[in-house]
């Protein structure tokens, strides 16, 4: 297991850097922080050449990217091209209460849809019909649009505050209620299908029907058998998911007017900022990176045949 975690970290950590290095390209390549400066000539103004000295925007792309990793080593992600304040502290922030939206709607993925998938894996007929409309319709749904249809209906209220409106363990969890039930709906009414099928395929199984022969009540069979190996597929596919999950996240963080990476990256957008564009895209990056390895090392644990594969076939 210790050597399958150590695959997994070193392949999300590959992912950061291949991001780092496209953002960097792209941004760089797309926005001009020399943007406010377009009215003074060239070499007229000292700011302006400060500016060129201090972020070497007359080198080539791939010394500039170089220069920029080592000092993303020692220094963090340095100060903006354009207001220059520094990047690292608010980018923290930002990302932290990210970070706890995503945590907070994951866990009431995991919860709920695994809850709803056994109930309806169970009982077929009327409850399972009701459960399937409900997934369908709240996976229908664009997140803006229910967050939207939330925020009407209920907040910011006294149950649900704005989230700087307090602090607090109790204000942390009414103000997340709303934004992280916007993320978890419709992945809810989403992945509760999977772990219905899943887990209809599992008592099916041999094992299944010898437990039911040796005595076992339903319910044991379900929750105590079957319940684990059908986690396996619903955590897979969640994994590759997290990165529409974390767009997702964004929206929210939007509607709900959270201080967290949308926001942001929408000032970094507006100020055409590519340093601070590129420290938000290797953010998110990490946090997708953290996010899969959990759910891998989550999957490894259920089904220890999935590390030992994986060590296979090295």
């Amino acid at each position: 297991m210790t050597v399958y975690a150590l695959r997994r970290l070193a392949f999300g950590l590959s992912l950061v850097w291949a991001a780092s290095v496209v953002a960097f390209v792209v941004f760089c390549r797309s926005f001009d922080p020399l943007w406010t400066y377009a009215l003074c000539r060239p070499g007229c103004d000292p700011a302006r050449n400060a500016v060129i000295a201090k972020f070497h925007l007359d080198d080539s792309i791939v010394h500039r990217y170089l220069l920029w990793l080592t000092g993303l080593v020692h220094h963090g992600f340095g100060d903006s091209a354009v207001d220059g304040f520094a990047i690292g502290p608010q980018l923290l922030r930002s990302a932290g209460v990210t970070a706890q939206l995503l945590a907070a709607g994951f866990v009431l993925t995991l919860v709920f849809s695994v809850l709803l998938g056994a109930v309806a894996a169970r009982r077929r007929g009327a409850v399972d019909g009701i459960l399937r409309v409900l997934g369908y319709f709240t996976w229908s749904l664009p997140t803006f649009t229910m967050g939207l249809l939330l925020l009407r209906w209920l907040g910011p209220t006294h149950w649900f505050p704005a989230w700087y409106a307090g602090h607090g363990p109790v204000h942390w969890i009414r103000a997340m209620a709303l934004p992280a039930a916007t993320l978890s709906l419709g992945l809810i009414g989403l992945y509760s299908r999977y772990v219905r099928t899943s887990m209809r395929s599992e008592l099916r199984q041999p094992y299944a029907v010898v437990a039911r022969g040796k005595g076992l009540p339903e319910s044991r069979v379900v929750y105590r058998h079957a319940l684990r190996n059908s986690l396996v597929p619903f955590m897979s596919v969640l994994s590759l998911d997290l990165g529409a999950v974390v767009g997702s996240c964004l929206a929210a963080e939007y509607i709900f007017n959270m201080p967290g990476l949308a926001y942001f990256f929408l000032g970094g957008l507006q100020r055409a900022d590519p340093f601070v564009l590129t420290a938000i895209v290797v953010a998110i990056a990490v946090l997708v990176a953290f996010f899969s390895l959990m759910t891998d090392l989550l999957v490894g644990w259920l089904d220890p045949r999935v590390a030992v594969g994986s060590r296979a076939l090295r």
